[in-house]
């Protein structure tokens, strides 16, 4: 298979490198604007789209009536209805993947296998910090919580959120907020998002309560833990049980195969326009929120 990647900047580099380990990939041209090219110099029928945000309405539009089978990094488009638009403008036999990592990331499917052993799920908070990178055509919301619905979805299903509250914090002089705070409840969950790029630190935690147990996984030190037996009676238990898991997992290589495996089957990847959809929905509830 021959593979256009368009956009080489910090994750197309990082897409081109794992690229040279799939198998059946023959050729990966480099599509990339600091070099002076445009979609016009793309020359094979498998694009991969890892430029800004902003950018891949537009882009996909177009690569989608070059006939053109297309990965497009998250999120498809900045709005509900912009995915709608890109959805009506595919051809049955195109395909259109979006790139919601998570969905390919074993330790999250190990998150999943683990909630039947916490009971019912009472609260979920993801916490999505760093310092940078600092954007100024888009927002945290739409830079950071895309993985976060899509991860929300998987767990707690497909439900529309409700009960939507904001806190937003700008500390720069940019115009858009550099950490934003949301909480809602979804499918009778209450959840909460921290997200921003004004932090000492990168961090990537969701904590899961349930009735009996929490998991918390933390995806920067790529591991899980289970803590179970909360109580001791009616008092709070110091000593609960605690279990590690260590789940050994590379998402974008398993997002990659993805997108072979679906053009040479000719089959909708895993994340296809729907999904995108999906999480499109939810964030711009989200979104309106923000104003």
């Amino acid at each position: 298979m021959k593979i256009s990647l368009v956009g080489a900047g910090y994750w197309g580099s990082k897409v081109a490198d794992e690229l040279k380990t799939i198998l059946g990939v023959e050729n990966v041209e480099i599509i990339d604007i600091k070099d002076g090219k445009t979609l016009e110099d793309i020359k094979y029928d498998n694009v991969i789209l890892a430029t800004p945000a902003w950018d891949h309405y537009h882009q996909t539009l177009e690569l989608l009536k070059l006939g053109k089978n297309l990965y497009v990094e998250k999120p498809l488009a900045l709005t509900l209805q912009e995915c709608e638009h890109i959805k009506n403008e595919q051809k049955p036999e195109q395909i259109l993947m979006c790139g919601y990592i998570f969905m390919y990331n074993d330790r999250l499917k190990k998150v999943k296998e683990l909630l039947p052993k916490i009971g019912l799920v009472q609260h979920i908070e993801s916490n999505r910090l760093n310092w940078g990178r600092f954007q100024k055509n888009i927002s945290t919301l739409h830079s950071l919580a895309p993985h976060d619905v899509s991860i929300i979805h998987y767990l707690l299903g497909t439900h529309t959120f409700t009960n939507i509250k904001h806190s937003g914090h700008r500390f720069s002089w940019f115009d858009q907020n550099d950490r934003d705070e949301y909480e809602f409840e979804c499918n009778n969950v209450a959840v909460k998002l921290n997200l921003s790029w004004y932090y000492p630190e990168k961090i990537r935690t969701l904590t899961i309560t349930g009735e009996y147990g929490i998991i918390f996984w933390d995806e920067e030190n790529q591991y899980i833990r289970l803590t179970s037996n909360l109580w001791d009676r009616e008092r709070f238990n110091y000593n609960p049980k605690t279990e590690n898991f260590f789940v050994a997992t590379n998402p974008l290589r398993n997002e990659l195969l993805e997108f072979v495996e679906s053009v040479k089957e000719k089959k909708q990847p895993l994340t296809d326009v729907n999904h995108a959809i999906d999480v499109a929905k939810n964030l711009d509830l989200l979104s309106f929120k923000s104003f």
